[in-house]
């Protein structure tokens, strides 16, 4: 994976360094109990020579409790992750904050991170790319179960002699459409090429270059993506243009019988008229995520025969938890070091993120 090289916070890069080394800063663990459990992994950071290292528990810490504790604390380095607190514009005069690195463990940093911080040169870093091998591993098994019509099995299972019935299909051949051209994307594009199926992607202002260089065949709009698909996967980034975009339109361009597969945004999807179109056309539906989760009980998604539900199971996976606390620790190590970080979240990717 390669690092993203931007500027420190005073735009400078010399002998190599990205900004000057903040080895005597200190670093606050942010986190709720259950992520510090999940991803410490037994990794212990306090091999950051000359950091001040404090562990903040976040339940039970109210919203003038948090920005106390950042006031108290005025952390260099602040780790957060899920159900972290959003970090409080202005809760030390710009002069007195010491805040320069933001390192979330997890995905989207939207809901914690302030833009403005971006902006005035805060460095913040995610994930990156490095669990998108989970969601299209996750992608493919609901590509698959749909194919073989595995929410069908257990009641072949009592009907033995009738199993043919369950008109299997295989994916050697098939043409797949994917919706999106991000990391997930591609992780799942290369997964797809020893099946021998024919891929064509969209994703609204991809370059052509990049899919000429990922060697996948770009449609020039959704309705030719989707007229094309026997299997569609959805993949697309959630933001003010794809909100609700998969709608009814677009869904009845799929031949009768075709695999709808969402595992980006469930948000990016009309869910009712998805429920309406596969009944209606008997498409093969895997879903790992939904408009609200969990989804209601009553929700006609739950009751589509031929649909798999997966609880936004697609990634991290329980192994994966290790490598995301070794990306990080990595990430800060470099970090105190004025070395290049990974996952480095710009203002441009802030804005294209969910």
């Amino acid at each position: 994976m390669r690092s993203s090289i931007i500027p420190g916070p005073n735009g400078s890069s010399a002998a190599g360094r990205l900004w000057e080394p903040a080895s005597s800063g200190r670093l606050v663990f942010a986190l709720d109990k259950d992520s510090q459990a999940r991803f410490r992994a037994g990794l212990d950071p306090a091999g950051f020579a000359g950091a001040d290292i404090r562990w903040l528990v976040m339940e039970g810490l109210t919203e003038e409790g948090w920005r106390q504790e950042l006031r108290t604390l005025n952390p260099t380095v602040l780790v957060t992750g899920w159900r972290s607190r959003r970090i409080p514009q202005g809760y030390l005069p710009a002069d007195e904050c010491a805040l320069r690195y933001v390192c979330h463990l997890t995905g989207s940093v939207r809901e914690v991170v302030p833009r403005s911080l971006i902006e005035r040169g805060v460095v913040v870093t995610n994930w990156g790319n490095a669990i998108s091998y989970t969601i299209a591993e996750h992608a493919m098994l609901l590509v698959l179960a749909s194919l073989r019509n595995m929410p069908q099995w257990s009641h072949y299972m009592e009907h033995w002699t009738r199993r043919r019935a369950l008109a299997t299909r295989s994916l050697r051949g098939k043409r797949v459409g994917v919706h999106g051209f991000g990391s997930i994307a591609r992780e799942l594009i290369a997964m797809l090429r020893p099946f021998g199926a024919e891929v064509v992607a969209y994703s609204h202002g991809v370059p052509a270059i990049v899919y000429h260089e990922h060697a996948v065949r770009a449609c020039d709009s959704l309705e030719t993506l989707f007229s094309r698909s026997d299997i569609l996967v959805e993949c697309e980034a959630l933001n003010s243009c794809t909100q609700g975009v998969v709608d009814e339109r677009l869904l009845r361009l799929l031949p009768p019988g075709a695999v709808f597969v969402n595992v980006g945004r469930g948000q990016v999807v009309d869910e009712e008229a998805l429920a309406r179109v596969a009944a209606e056309r008997s498409l093969r539906v895997g879903l790992d995520v939904f408009h609200d989760e969990p989804p209601a009980a009553d929700s006609p998604l739950r009751t589509l025969p031929e649909a798999i539900l997966s609880p936004h199971i697609a990634g991290p996976t329980e192994d994966a938890f290790a490598l995301l606390w070794d990306f990080a620790m990595k990430n800060i190590s470099s970090y105190l070091q004025g070395l290049p970080l990974q996952g480095v979240v710009t203002e441009e990717i802030y804005d294209r993120s969910t």
